[in-house]
């Protein structure tokens, strides 16, 4: 069994590296595939401008987004329409093995399940539509930067967790692929790991849940 002083009651997962691998590099290289231009300008204008940071803030819509991409890499809305950018630089997730059946386990023990994750409208709007086994069940809490207007490590985004899944913070567990996130979170006194979806996942989970898989 678990040392830990404090009985788990809720696991929030982070979305990328943990329910499923991304890769900006691919993001790049679809646009630049799709609408002829570099990888290298794609990078600059939607990751190195800070622009992706603004999308997954809530700062800015979709359409916005898409205008200030076209500016950047001179392109007109004919040549670079918003909703084949938005698939374009959203198709780079693909689900983790063994992820979909640790989630369910916690759900299984009687924990509830959440979501915490960095995250922006249009990917969101793009993994909803593939269909993951992941994502068969809903979670029970979703808490998304762009919606929260806030993103990890900031702690509001933490505290706007708390209040969603209405638990005291040495119940919670919560494990994220970024090392910074994880500090933000042990700093309000949750049960945080810094680990990489699959077997990494596993054994955070178990050593924390004494689940069996």
């Amino acid at each position: 069994m678990p040392s830990h002083p404090f009985k788990i009651e809720f696991v929030y997962f982070d979305l990328g590296n943990i329910l499923l691998t991304f890769d900006a590099g691919i993001s790049c290289g679809n646009v630049a595939d799709r609408f002829g231009v570099t990888a290298e300008r794609v990078k600059e204008a939607i990751y190195t401008s800070g622009l992706q940071d603004d999308l997954e803030h809530g700062r800015i819509e979709g359409e916005q987004f898409a205008q200030r991409v076209r500016v950047s890499l001179g392109l007109s809305e004919e040549k670079l329409p918003t909703e084949e950018l938005l698939e374009s630089i959203s198709d780079m997730f693909r689900p983790i093995d063994a992820m979909d059946e640790l989630v369910e386990n916690v759900r299984l023990s009687g924990r509830r399940v959440g979501l915490l994750s960095n995250t922006c409208h249009a990917h969101w709007n793009w993994i909803g539509q593939q269909n993951y086994p992941i994502f068969a069940k809903p979670f029970d809490v979703t808490v998304l930067s762009y919606e929260v207007g806030a993103m990890k490590p900031n702690p509001k985004i933490y505290q706007y967790a708390e209040l969603m899944c209405g638990v005291d913070p040495r119940h919670i567990l919560f494990i994220d692929d970024r090392e910074e996130n994880v500090v933000a979170a042990t700093e309000r006194e949750w049960n945080a790991e810094q680990c990489f979806g699959g077997s990494g996942a596993i054994e955070v989970v178990n050593r924390y849940l004494a689940l069996s898989m």
